[in-house]
């Protein structure tokens, strides 16, 4: 069984996210066109991102009544968090951002204003 990685605003240092949905829709699409976003689920208000990759696609879901994503521990793990790392660059530049897993626990601080290239070495195989 694998599990899951969640990326979330840093609250504790004062991070929130404010986009919208429909905001979040509009940068996946200008990022990458074929990607797409259902939802809401009604009960969680949760939205599925799907984003082709390579000869298939992969999924994330973002938690908007709650402002987090998650992905499954999937290699190579750099895709999903490219994406969540791209959106948030345009749609929440300044936020401090945290990421853990629902594995092991460990919690990761992201500074967006490092750039993806920085932001995304300590997920690269």
């Amino acid at each position: 069984m694998s599990g899951k990685y969640l990326v979330m605003p840093d609250q504790e240092q004062g991070g929130s996210w404010d986009f919208t949905p429909d905001q979040l829709d509009r940068a996946l699409q200008q990022h990458w066109p074929h990607a797409r976003l259902s939802g809401p689920d009604p009960r969680f208000t949760t939205y599925e991102l799907s984003l082709p990759f390579r000869d298939d696609s992969r999924e994330l879901t973002y938690f908007a009544d709650r402002a987090f994503f998650s992905f499954a521990d999937q290699d190579p793990l750099d895709f999903p968090f490219r994406v969540v790392f791209t959106l948030l660059l345009q749609l929440a530049p300044t936020q401090p951002v945290l990421w853990t897993d629902d594995f092991t626990g460990d919690i990761g601080h992201a500074d967006l204003s490092a750039g993806i290239h920085q932001l995304l070495r300590p997920f690269q195989t």
